[in-house]
């Protein structure tokens, strides 16, 4: 299930800190819980793929100034997930409370709209609603660190695959049949965003994705490539 949550600011002109992820993110599951408190605990379990991701927000009016986002007006972001009943708790959350924050700044939700859902085939373009986020774990003598990937090393697909993967399995609770996945990228935006106190590289993209249906169908559900959560990885048909 797909939406569109509209918000406008309770005070003139919104000025949110331009890495707002993680207070994005902190609505989402504010609503969720106010829902269901089961489903937010399960959630916050640390490890398993949570089976949702979020755009960035939208609006026809904003600049951004220094390190904020000025936005006036009405502004916009999209869910999804593969789980409708996730969908169903977070938008009965926002009826419920529909005063909301993103960091220290008021909205109030004014409209909420289920989207029609695209259907999936074996080969797709792709544009990203927020970018892809794809890490590997690399050793420097006896340490490990986290690493983040751009679509120009090889190792992004590969690891891009195995995280849709990992993902229909938690989904399904079995192997997709066909897991073959090429993806040949149009454009790349190479970004760097802030979630509270780390920084992540990541990549806006345009996309050609072919092969598994069942993959494809996971990634345009609940996002590409890690931390979708977070607000990285959502796309949309194009």
């Amino acid at each position: 299930m797909r939406v569109r949550v509209d918000l406008t600011p309770l005070e003139g002109v919104a000025k949110i800190d331009l890495n707002y992820f993680y207070y994005l993110a902190s609505l989402i599951y504010r609503a969720i819980r106010s829902a269901d408190r089961t489903l937010s605990l399960e959630l916050h379990k640390p490890y398993g793929p949570k089976l949702f991701t979020f755009s960035k927000l939208f609006a026809e009016n904003f600049k951004i100034e220094r390190n904020r986002m000025w936005i006036e007006g009405p502004a916009h972001f999209f869910f999804s997930s593969p789980k409708n009943e996730m969908c169903e708790k977070f938008v009965e959350g926002l009826l419920t409370n529909p005063e909301v924050s993103i960091g220290n700044v008021q909205f109030l939700v004014t409209g909420i709209e289920v989207l029609r859902e695209k259907k999936i085939g074996e080969k797709e373009k792709f544009v990203t609603l927020s970018p892809i986020a794809v890490t590997t774990v690399e050793r420097q003598g006896y340490s490990r660190r986290s690493v983040d990937l751009y679509p120009s090393d090889a190792r992004f697909y590969e690891i891009l695959k195995r995280n849709l993967v990992k993902k229909y399995v938690a989904l399904h609770g079995k192997e997709p049949e066909n897991d073959e996945l090429n993806i040949e990228p149009i454009s790349v935006k190479p970004k760097r965003l802030r979630v509270k106190n780390t920084f992540h590289r990541c990549s806006e993209m345009v996309f050609l994705a072919e092969g598994s249906r069942e993959l494809l169908e996971v990634g345009y559900k609940a996002g590409f490539g890690a931390k979708n959560s977070m607000g990285f990885g959502m796309v949309k048909v194009v």
